[in-house]
């Protein structure tokens, strides 16, 4: 049975770690590979920020940026930077419950099994669940200015800012876009490896 019953098999397993795992509540039960995976896809998806922006129309693109969209600083370039921010955050804090579990293999007893536990489901929540939502509000932002100079003027004039006015920090959609991809691909590598080392455990059904 345990053979074919990969939870059967943790909660019978000798790893602390894996009888915590699936004992324990968490909203977030798919592997750290897995979960690393995700959230360099929403960095991927942030990196499109740029291409996005310099399909606004070509009047929204003259009034707001006044020139190459690559080298503009919106505000709206400011919110796709604090997601990136957001969604490295939770990834380095899933590297670094790799790395603890690389170094100590099943060697952990129920408390640090916890502990380790707690920084994964932190991890999981702020890269997942936070940067989730920071990315859909970036693509909320950009969206917007597809319905014209019209359209981000009613917003403004509603009482929302206007995502297309300067950030006033020297920060260009490029850079933001450029950081977002290479974390990105940072973190499917880092997956890419973790699975590598066989450090996969079956994603558990809620």
């Amino acid at each position: 049975m345990t053979r074919d019953d990969p939870i059967a098999s943790a909660l019978l397993s000798d790893s602390a770690y894996e009888r915590v795992r699936y004992q324990r509540f968490g909203w977030f039960k798919q592997s750290v590979t897995r979960k690393l995976t995700l959230q360099s896809y929403l960095l991927h998806v942030l990196a499109g920020v740029l291409p996005v922006l310099a399909l606004l129309p070509a009047e929204l693109r003259r009034a707001y940026f006044g020139g190459p969209v690559a080298a503009a600083a919106p505000k709206v370039g400011l919110v796709a930077l604090v997601a990136v921010g957001v969604v490295a955050a939770g990834g380095l804090g899933l590297v670094a419950v790799a790395a603890i579990r690389l170094a100590r293999g099943d060697d952990f007893d129920e408390h640090t099994a916890h502990s380790v536990l707690n920084l994964e489901d932190l991890g999981s929540m702020v890269g997942l669940a936070t940067g989730g939502v920071a990315t859909v509000a970036t693509y909320t932002f950009v969206l917007l200015g597809f319905g014209g100079v019209d359209t981000v003027r009613a917003w403004v004039d509603f009482g929302g800012g206007n995502p297309y006015a300067p950030s006033g920090v020297s920060l260009d959609v490029a850079t933001v876009a450029v950081t977002a991809l290479v974390l990105g691909v940072c973190l499917q590598v880092a997956a890419a490896y973790l699975h590598a080392r066989s450090l996969d455990e079956p994603d558990v059904d809620l």
